[in-house]
């Protein structure tokens, strides 16, 4: 054969190999999650870009917070937005899916954050609570819909999802939130809490998508409690080099140890029906027990039930879905890359 009839006929095999190579594709997204803006998955946390006073902001889309932050020294440029005078802390000018109210945000100091985006801010659940939102980290796309628009339960079946209960501890209104795995005065902490199980013991945990567990991915936070419970039924193996010291709020240390899951272990995401939505191997867990001095810092090491922290690669890799209308998240995993272990 010609080397030039050769190469036509190869094109079309190099064509089939290419996409031999490529990601299986999800079904896709139904209309009904609303409309859209960018999020850009940076350090395995979502990020989306905020104006402020005609300033750009790449802020985190925080679930593990019930407060939002503003870090002005890190938006793009040389000059951050300012307060309003005399406020402190109350910011004009926010345009998030549209122009704002001036918006009261916790002040701080993201600087000292290493990544590959400066970390202008926090969205927390304080700002979530009026939509439903959906975190779509395999298209890059975060989407925003009002209740009376958003997908019914059987459209998000249809298209991948299954349902995971937050009831208790995520809705419109933290007030009516009982939080029963942490008994506490005061409001509960409105921050999106699911079951999870490994083996057959059970806990709620926190789904914190600004935690980077990318050192050692994927990571989970216990408390005492559930760590007490998990010792019974499973030969947990210390890994002390990721132990950690923590600074607190109070201005002690906490020292946090490490532990792997042995082998056939697993962590589940269990869904309403009480099937597994998520299972994944490999897990580092990070024993979070509170010392009485930090205590007053909450947080689920000072809880007296079993309470957990994921880390922001058990759900990075997919789309989820937050409701709190429903007190529920949605959770469709991403396509399998070719040749990666199954999670």
């Amino acid at each position: 054969m010609f080397p030039r009839l050769q190469a036509l006929f190869a094109l079309p095999l190099l064509f089939l190999a290419l996409l031999a190579a490529l990601p299986a594709q999800a079904a896709p997204l139904p209309s009904c999650l609303g409309e859209t803006r960018s999020l850009v998955i940076s350090s395995g946390m979502p990020y989306t870009p905020l104006r402020v006073q005609g300033r750009t902001g790449f802020f985190v889309l925080d679930l593990g917070a019930d407060g939002s932050a503003i870090s002005p020294g890190t938006f793009l440029g040389r000059r951050g937005p300012l307060p309003l005078q005399g406020s402190g802390n109350t910011f004009a000018g926010v345009d998030f899916f549209g122009p704002l109210a001036p918006l009261s945000l916790n002040v701080q100091d993201h600087s000292g954050i290493r990544g590959p985006l400066p970390q202008a801010g926090l969205i927390g659940t304080d700002l979530l609570i009026n939509h439903v939102w959906t975190l779509d980290y395999a298209n890059g796309l975060l989407h925003r819909a009002d209740q009376a628009s958003s997908c019914a339960d059987g459209v998000l079946r249809q298209t991948g999802f299954q349902p995971l209960s937050s009831a208790g501890y995520f809705g419109t209104n933290a007030a009516t939130l009982s939080c029963p795995a942490a008994p506490r005065p005061g409001p509960c902490p409105n921050i999106p809490s699911i079951p999870v199980r490994i083996g057959s013991s059970m806990a709620v945990a926190q789904v914190d998508t600004g935690y980077d567990d990318g050192l050692h991915s994927p990571s989970l936070n216990i408390n005492r409690a559930w760590f007490n419970q998990l010792a019974r039924s499973v030969p947990l193996e210390p890994h002390p080099e990721a132990n950690l010291t923590l600074s607190t709020c109070a201005g002690v240390n906490e020292q946090v140890l490490a532990y792997r899951l042995p082998p056939g272990k697993a962590v589940e995401l269990v869904g309403s029906d009480g099937s597994a939505v998520r299972r994944l191997q490999g897990v580092t867990l990070f024993l979070k027990d509170t010392p009485p001095a930090a205590r007053r810092c909450g947080g689920i090491g000072t809880w007296d039930r079993a309470a957990a922290q994921l880390g922001a690669s058990f759900v990075n890799d997919g789309t989820l879905v937050v409701d709190p209308f429903s007190q529920r998240l949605w959770f469709r995993p991403g396509p399998a890359e070719p040749g990666a272990p199954a999670r």
